[in-house]
């Protein structure tokens, strides 16, 4: 067998393993467009450069056909890039939003550190329905000026709303329920250029969205109830006004 016949072959294998976690990633930890708004992509190409291109050109380099201690060659290549993929999935798992918190106007995409950050056990996620991550939002007072103080409030005193697991509430499942929770959605769309309101259809509920990574606003699909669209700051899409 040629080198470069047990590159490929392992190449082929490296490929197969790579698209069944992708699946993972992309399905189970990183649904939707969380994976290209949250730290999917960046822990992924971790995976990808020992996967698909350290393993199979490490075979390349080092097979030669006869070649003595070859099987100790490449089972060292195959632990090596077996705990770096492990490694590297431990990143993704590790980071991966456990909660989609909804604090007044904004969706917060929460992982683990956060919820240690606070001294507050992640698992109190498990009795709130659904897969992860779980859909919630923060119960503030009726009166729109108490609960613009609640958050106000809440950003002085370092106890951000998104992380007052007091105050977690499952998602609603009617749409006046929806309606009701995304109390800033009609002042955000009100602020929204028109080009973007032209892209915003009935099932949208605005929000704005902030992860470790990015922030911009998102919309919120009132039928699959996932988010469906992404906005960034930086193309100046919306302009919020204060009413």
């Amino acid at each position: 067998m040629s080198r470069w016949k047990a590159g490929v072959i392992h190449f082929s294998i490296s490929l197969t393993i790579f698209l069944g976690l992708l699946s993972v990633i992309l399905f189970i930890w990183y649904p939707g467009i969380l994976f290209n708004i949250d730290r999917g992509w960046a822990g992924l190409q971790l995976v990808i450069g020992v996967d698909l291109v350290a393993g199979p050109l490490l075979t390349l380099v080092v097979f030669k056909a006869g070649k003595p201690g070859l099987k100790f060659d490449l089972s060292c290549i195959a632990i090596f890039q077996a705990a770096c993929m492990a490694a590297g999935m431990w990143v993704i798992y590790s980071e991966r939003p456990l909660a989609l918190v909804l604090a007044y106007d904004t969706f917060f995409s929460v992982d683990t550190e956060e919820f240690l950050k606070y001294e507050h056990d992640p698992k109190i996620l498990e009795s709130f329905p659904g897969p992860y991550p779980k859909l919630i939002y923060i119960e503030l007072p009726e009166s729109e000026i108490a609960a613009q103080i609640a958050s106000i409030r809440a950003q002085f005193i370092g106890d951000p709303l998104y992380i007052q697991i007091e105050n977690y509430r499952a998602m609603p499942d009617s749409l006046d329920g929806l309606r009701s929770v995304f109390r800033a959605e009609q002042t955000l769309r009100r602020g929204a250029s028109e080009n973007m309101r032209n892209q915003l259809d009935e099932s949208c509920l605005l929000s704005k969205f902030i992860s470790p990574v990015v922030s911009g606003f998102v919309c919120f699909d009132t039928n699959t109830r996932t988010l469906s669209k992404f906005y960034g700051n930086a193309s100046a899409a919306i302009a919020i006004v204060e009413e």
